[in-house]
């Protein structure tokens, strides 16, 4: 596989070239021990551990109330492959996974040295059919082992947990965050947040946020533009974080330059 190729979670999963032969067995095992210490008494709501071997295609261990949460077997889940899993999520959410955020995901270990890569934790939203017909939203978190060669993933072990009581819309989160070097739980830094719609429509900027980034362009303050608009501080301050997700930009300036781009001002 060239380098220069954009490598999305199909094309890593069907190239021919990629099986290593390398791979260090007690990476492995140690991966499978981290999944069966993880206590289930951290996962919120309805979760589950997994294990994925992707030059195998399938996953290589599973554990928690899997049948309780999607309703399917997980010996049908092991059994069928990642195939199985590609079916149930939703279409939308998976291209967007496919073809950005998992190749975000190769673009960041390719950056850095190999041995740093165990260092960092990659989260995501998605939704999931469950065997009812139902959809659920769905919170993933995990780490990988990877190629020293090539970068790319061998190995994962992820943490999913359905979150559907709280979450209702259809927006993807996406972040990276860097493990504390105390080991602390839960304990990280995040590197990187990034969010993803997948109805177009969604990140396009109202009226009224079109209306107040021009402002903003203008040099005032959310309380100057929420007295022109005869609206309060906190609404103004409340578009202009919508506006920065929709826009994945880290700040005023950022978002400024966005909308100038596209012709928003």
């Amino acid at each position: 596989m060239s380098v220069s190729k954009m490598i999305t979670y199909t094309s890593l999963l069907n190239d021919p070239y990629y099986r290593s032969k390398d791979i260090d067995s007690r990476e492995v095992l140690n991966l499978l021990r981290q999944a069966e210490a993880i206590p289930q008494k951290l996962l919120p709501f309805k979760g589950c551990i997994h294990v994925i071997d992707y030059t195998q295609r399938r996953h290589v261990g599973l554990s928690g109330p899997v049948k309780n949460m999607i309703g399917y077997d997980p010996r049908d889940v092991i059994n069928d492959g990642l195939d199985f899993v590609i079916d149930i999520f939703q279409k939308d959410d998976f291209k967007i996974y496919n073809e950005i955020i998992f190749s975000q995901i190769v673009g960041f270990f390719k950056k850095m040295a190999h041995d740093e890569h165990a260092a960092y934790i990659f989260s995501f939203t998605y939704r999931m059919k469950k065997a009812d017909g139902k959809w659920m939203h769905l919170y993933q978190q995990g780490s990988y082992i990877t190629d020293p060669k090539t970068s790319l993933p061998l190995f994962a072990i992820g943490m999913s947990t359905d979150i559907s009581p709280l979450k209702k819309d259809t927006c993807m989160i996406f972040s990276i965050d860097k493990k504390a070097t105390d080991e602390g739980v839960f304990n990280y830094k995040n590197i990187l947040t990034n969010y993803y719609y997948p109805d177009p429509e969604e990140s396009r900027l109202s009226r009224r946020e079109r209306e107040i980034v021009a402002w903003l362009s203008e040099g005032l303050s959310s309380k100057q533009i929420a007295q022109k608009l005869f609206l309060s501080e906190s609404t103004i301050v409340n578009h202009r974080k919508n506006m920065l997700k929709k826009a994945n930009v880290k700040n005023v300036a950022e978002l400024i330059l966005y909308a100038v781009n596209r012709g928003v001002i």
